[in-house]
């Protein structure tokens, strides 16, 4: 994320502290920039408390997921189901393969899929190989339910946890379930760029506990490359790969974040306290429904709903007022059925998609915010709302 030096309060922001600086510097000064003991060490880590059999870092979370679909086949005559509330990637590792991507349409008040709505593009298309299911905002879809409905019609299923690591549900049997365990999914996709629960600048991972998907994404991570026993010199290319390598400076940086990964979660949760408590009276605005498992939410964003129309106010303006008080904002996300490339013709289908994203704006969120901050920042939020 490039930093916007007007803006006090940018909508989020990575938290680097000495730790962070120590050890990425102590790799400048080893002299050793990638494929070594940093990555065996993340990834290592990332398997703890991911709870997965497998974990495999990259280069971000676009090549996590395009590794995963390539690893899964996906392609022509094997396509994906998605949501359209999500970053592009989601959509886009899919095309990169080949795959036709469908969209259900989504709860107007979470903006996570609408499992009734995707199983009427299941019941219709009959070569979507994967559901590929998005925590969006760090809030859990219910997996036990993707689940059921995956081996209804032969599915696999894919977690893009790119907002949500960290976090856990209880199950019907209540035990609980870590999201990047694999529980109910073939594999989870994780993003450490910038602005993330653990940055490593821009980087990814995949977790799994399939070890023949583990191998084949081990292979197609590095050019389709492998060495032949006892033969360490030579390399053979053994099917057409990508550099989706990280390097050693991000994966010590990884490794410094991981260790306040649960610090930072609890802080980005007492600050939307403070949001609800500030926010929840005013009829124009509706704040994000506290989940009845706390852990079920990890807070990436703060996304609330404003009724603009019924305020008679452009959210572009709003926000431009925003900015000049040195708050940004942003908006998660335009459908990507509105996209120019992804263009649908009968965008009507997916009613819930449009009213959430007609009326959300995502607020400042970050764990170097304090509670003084949030109340300057909703008081400017209502003074211009009720100007």
């Amino acid at each position: 994320m490039l930093k916007n030096k007007n803006l006090t309060y940018p909508y989020s922001k990575p938290s680097i502290n000495k730790n962070d600086l120590n050890n990425v510097s102590k790799v400048l000064k080893d002299g050793y920039l990638t494929q070594g003991k940093r990555l065996i060490y993340f990834e290592k880590k990332l398997k703890e408390i991911f709870r997965s059999k497998y974990t495999l870092a990259c280069n971000s979370g676009t090549a996590s997921l395009h590794l995963i679909y390539m690893a899964l086949n996906a392609g022509p005559k094997k396509n994906i189901l998605t949501t359209p509330l999500t970053f592009v990637a989601t959509a886009n590792a899919a095309r990169m393969c080949g795959a036709k991507v469908f969209f259900s349409d989504v709860h107007q008040d979470t903006g996570l899929m609408d499992l009734k709505s995707a199983e009427k593009i299941l019941k219709s298309n009959k070569n979507i190989h994967i559901i590929s299911v998005v925590h969006l905002t760090g809030r859990l879809v219910d997996m036990e339910e993707v689940s059921y409905l995956a081996k209804k019609y032969n599915c696999y299923v894919v977690e893009d946890a790119c907002h949500a690591p960290g976090s856990s549900f209880k199950n019907s049997m209540k035990n609980e379930i870590y999201t990047g365990s694999c529980k109910y999914s073939i594999a989870c996709s994780f993003s450490f760029h910038a602005i993330k629960h653990i940055s490593t600048g821009e980087g990814g991972c995949v977790t799994t506990n399939n070890k023949e998907l583990f191998e084949r994404i081990k292979l197609l991570r590095s050019h389709g490359l492998s060495k032949r026993r006892n033969n360490k010199w030579e390399n053979y290319m053994l099917e057409l790969g990508w550099n989706y390598r990280i390097d050693e400076i991000s994966c010590a940086l990884g490794v410094s974040q991981i260790s306040r990964l649960r610090q930072g979660i609890s802080k980005r949760r007492s600050l939307v306290k403070t949001y609800q408590k500030l926010l929840k009276e005013k009829n124009y605005i509706k704040t994000p429904e506290l989940p009845s498992y706390e852990n079920s939410h990890v807070w990436h964003l703060f996304s609330v709903a404003i009724d603009f129309q019924k305020l008679k106010k452009s959210r572009i303006s709003v926000m431009r007022q925003l900015e000049s008080f040195g708050i940004g904002t942003q908006i998660h996300y335009t459908p990507i059925f509105l996209q120019p490339y992804y263009k649908e013709k009968n965008s009507k289908k997916f009613f819930n998609a449009i009213n959430y994203y007609n009326n959300t704006l995502s607020l400042p969120l970050y764990p170097d915010l304090n509670k003084k901050d949030i109340i300057l920042i909703c008081g400017k939020l209502i003074e211009i709302l009720e100007k």
